[in-house]
């Protein structure tokens, strides 16, 4: 059984008051290897029945403990009782009463608990530190309670620093182990329990219902059992199997609770068994890493074949983890489909996860609140291939195994599954006993769908960190992006793939390198590189004499199709504050199309990432548990400041029609964009898509990122918007990396084409245009219609601008060149 409940929160605990009885943990011990026990002792005048109580971990700074540990038996007054890891040395295990899941660092807190009352701790839940204060550590220590301590501390969630109760002593001393006070100094040796008799098939046998049992651990925990069932999945073959098979009782011997468990697995290789065998076997109720199995296998008997028993029914979402652990070990069927949600884990270890449907991100769909995360774990499960075996070459989902050309993307359904619920690496896992059946309800696209077409396309794209070395075959691994100049050219075939399928005629770039503009730069070889495969000439937003965007090593472009628009405004920055740090600098430009001379200035953006503040932050960028991250007010702060700036004109052209595009880091329904929507533009996406439209996913939520942002003119004129799903729905194995990747699987793995050619998904907007006069029909400087006023010719403060660059130079077809030998060295 699960030794802990997700649901459980550091409230809780304290809510419950402290225990009566007056236990403390008297001794802790963290030494080499796995010499790890704890001491506990007896400090009040009655005998203390331990059944109600458990010892719960909590590690890395975790709200929900990891792994637990039930106390067993009485213990009188002055008592003393000792757990131990169970791969202690011997000399431990001599003077242990019984061996735990004692899988703790000196970093994690310790809570014992008594039914719901916190009866003692060590550490403090929620945070992440090593526990340590005046020489005394609960790191590479053996510490021992104060004499002067006579009661546990029952407030888990306060500040911790050992050193006010324990005293501190070599690592690996056992010297006082088992004694505290001057009791227990001798040891009387537990008298073995009788091991059942094994008994004849049909004889009465233990119930596995019995051996799971309905609480927070196995009742018959290191205790021998005999047992007789029938096996549902066998997993003895292959690369690094389970090395054991899951048995169930028989319909017939099921218990009358529904919280216990009627199956379980069966650690042992020994003995060749198949699926629908009924098994008599006798063995030991153990834990391995908080999954009940039965292990230490003295004798097995095959009674008989074909016999079968019928899967629990099983539906998500569930109201608690005690949904999971009630069927752990037994074949169940879900009654209805189910949804992939997450592939991150796909490749590396024959992992994903499913859902009844798309999870989305809290904040995307609703308001800002307190305590609105969603519960991934309450809503989905893993489904797993059984084995540990790490970036396999053969995993088996989708039908047909895994590779580029057979994806298994977020949003396909498969159909009421069937298999044996398993517990490991802390997750739920279904392992399925019959062939998966996928339905593609979310197919892959050669080119965006929109419903009407325009006649100029305006897009936003994200291109993860696209880093080209020196320019020349040299300078990896870099910055960022790409390690070699093997996996640069991956990357730079795929966004290619992307950009010239995108069908767009201005496109808006982040994460690209800030290496200026130069032929050796990322931007100009993208483009170069972006000509020599398009039936198209393309060309970039450069920025006159400017090096380099603000002085972050990513920065915003503009890409468009010379023979579609022409640049009328001057190209501009800002590096004022908020811009100046985190929150990159936003470009903009005008353009207008070459039929109509209908212009509209794009602003490129990208705002300051949600990870990270720890403490550094200011109140208002802390995360604040509404679901918005860190950094919220300076993302806000840009938003602000981006209106203001854009107000001006600041491209010299008095444009009404503005688009602002890019990763504004902030899903649809946080208060970035909240700010740009109230200032009167409009979230395309929103309007046409609804709120459950998505450019990214993490962790399994789905979400948007990325936007696209319409002033009130510019409204009128769009026809249609869409997320082109090429990437954030694909294994990220996908990507251009080799790392971690065979040679086969560099080859299987990888195509030249759009997916998962970054982790963010293009937004695409459509709209029509209107006959107008830009007085600029050949596409060079800026000129001024009649009756209109000059561009700023002073330079903006923390402005930088340019003349535009009209169209495309000449010296870009010869980087072209340079680029295709290059390449051809490679």
């Amino acid at each position: 059984m699960k030794r802990h409940n997700l649901a459980l929160a550091v409230s809780a605990l304290l809510v419950s008051g402290a225990a009566s009885a007056d236990i403390i943990i008297s001794e802790h011990i963290e030494g080499s290897s796995n010499n790890k026990a704890l001491e506990f002792f007896n400090a009040g005048s009655t005998e203390i029945d331990l059944s109600t109580y458990v010892l719960e971990i909590y590690s890395n700074g975790s709200l929900e403990a990891g792994n637990t540990v039930p106390l067993a038996g009485t213990l009188a007054p002055n008592g003393i009782y000792v757990i131990a890891h169970p791969s202690a040395n011997t000399e431990i295990q001599a003077i242990a009463d019984k061996t735990g899941n004692l899988y703790y660092n000196g970093n994690d807190a310790l809570v014992l608990r008594s039914g719901d009352a916190v009866v003692d701790s060590m550490g403090q839940i929620g945070v992440d530190e090593i526990w340590a204060s005046d020489g005394v550590s609960m790191q590479n220590q053996t510490i021992r309670r104060k004499d002067t301590i006579t009661t546990g501390d029952t407030d888990p969630s306060d500040a911790y620093a050992p050193g006010d109760e324990f005293n501190s002593f070599e690592i690996d001393d056992i010297s006082d182990l088992g004694k505290h006070l001057g009791y227990g100094s001798e040891q009387p040796e537990p008298e073995p329990e009788p091991a059942p008799e094994f008994g004849a098939c049909g004889d009465n046998a233990t119930l596995i219902s019995a051996v799971q049992g309905n609480g927070l651990s196995s009742p018959l925990f290191e205790e021998k059992v005999v047992v007789e069932a029938v096996v549902t999945a066998v997993y003895l073959d292959g690369e690094r199997p389970l090395n054991g098979f899951f048995i169930q009782e028989e319909d017939a011997d099921h218990d009358a609770d529904p919280a216990t468990s009627e199956g379980v697995f069966v650690y042992h290789q020994d003995t060749a068994v198949t699926a629908g065998d009924k098994v008599r076997i006798a063995g030991t109720a153990a834990e391995f890493y908080d999954s009940t199995q039965l292990g230490n296998v003295t004798e097995i008997t095959i009674c008989s074949s074909g016999e079968s028993v019928t899967p629990a029914s099983f539906s998500l979402p569930v109201d608690s983890m005690d949904a999971f652990e009630a069927v752990e070990g037994m074949l169940v069927s879900l009654d209805h489909p189910v949804v992939v949600t997450n592939t991150e884990s796909l490749g590396q270890w024959g992992e994903f996860w499913v859902a009844h449907e798309r999870l989305f991100t809290p904040t995307q769909v609703a308001a800002p609140a307190e305590n609105n995360d969603v519960n991934v774990r309450l809503n989905a499960f893993m489904i797993d291939d059984a084995r540990s075996v790490t970036n396999a070459e053969d995993v088996p989902f989708p039908a047909g195994g895994l590779s580029a050309v057979n994806s298994l993307r977020l949003g396909t359904e498969i159909t009421n599954p069937t298999g044996v619920i398993n517990y490991g690496f802390s997750e739920y896992r279904l392992l399925p006993t019959s062939d998966l059946q996928y339905v593609d309800t979310n197919p892959r696209t050669a080119a965006p769908e929109l419903d009407a077409e325009g006649d100029l396309r305006i897009a936003s794209f994200n291109v993860e960190n696209f880093f080209n070395g020196d320019g020349a075959g040299e300078g990896f691994p870099t910055e960022r992006g790409a390690d070699t100049v093997a996996e640069y050219e991956r990357q730079l075939t795929k966004l290619v793939a992307a950009i010239t399928a995108m069908n767009a005629d201005i496109i808006g770039l982040n994460e690209i390198e800030n290496d200026g503009f130069a032929e050796t730069s990322a931007i100009a070889q993208l483009v170069a590189e972006v000509n020599a495969q398009s039936d198209a000439e393309w060309a970039f937003v450069a920025f006159g004499d400017t090096e380099f965007i603000g002085s972050d090593a990513i920065t915003n472009a503009l890409i468009y199709r010379t023979d579609r628009v022409a640049e009328t405004g001057t190209a501009v920055f800002t590096t004022d504050a908020p811009f100046d740090f985190g929150n990159r600098p936003p470009i903009a430009q005008t353009f207008h199309d070459l039929v109509n001379e209908d212009e509209v200035t794009v602003v490129v953006n990208h705002f300051r990432s949600k990870g990270g503040c720890n403490n550094s932050a200011a109140e208002g960028d802390k995360d604040s548990g509404d679901g918005q991250g860190c950094w919220n007010a300076t993302r806000v702060q840009a938003a602000e400041k981006v209106l203001e700036w854009i107000a001006d004109d600041p491209t010299g052209r008095a444009v009404d029609d503005v688009i602002l595009v890019g990763d504004f880091n902030a899903y649809g329904m946080e208060d970035p964009v909240q700010v740009l929507v109230d200032a009167g533009y409009t979230d395309l996406q929103m309007a046409e898509l609804g709120a459950e439209n998505h450019t990214y996913v993490y962790e399994g939520l789905s979400g948007s990122l990325d936007h696209a942002f319409a002033s009130a003119s510019l409204t009128e004129k769009v026809v249609a918007t869409a997320n082109w799903h090429i990437n954030a729905d694909e294994p990220s194995v996908f990507s251009y990396n080799t790392e971690y990747k065979s040679e086969a699987n560099q080859v299987s793995y990888y195509n030249e084409d759009p997916y998962r050619s970054s982790d963010h998904d293009p937004v695409v907007v459509a709209m029509t245009t209107v006959a107008g006069d830009t007085g600029d029909n050949d596409g060079g400087d800026p000129d001024v219609d009649d009756g209109g006023s000059a561009p700023p010719t002073e330079e903006i403060p923390n402005l930088d601008h340019a003349t535009t660059s009209g169209s495309f130079p000449i010296w870009l077809g010869l980087s072209a060149l340079l680029l295709g030998l290059i390449r051809r060295r490679v």
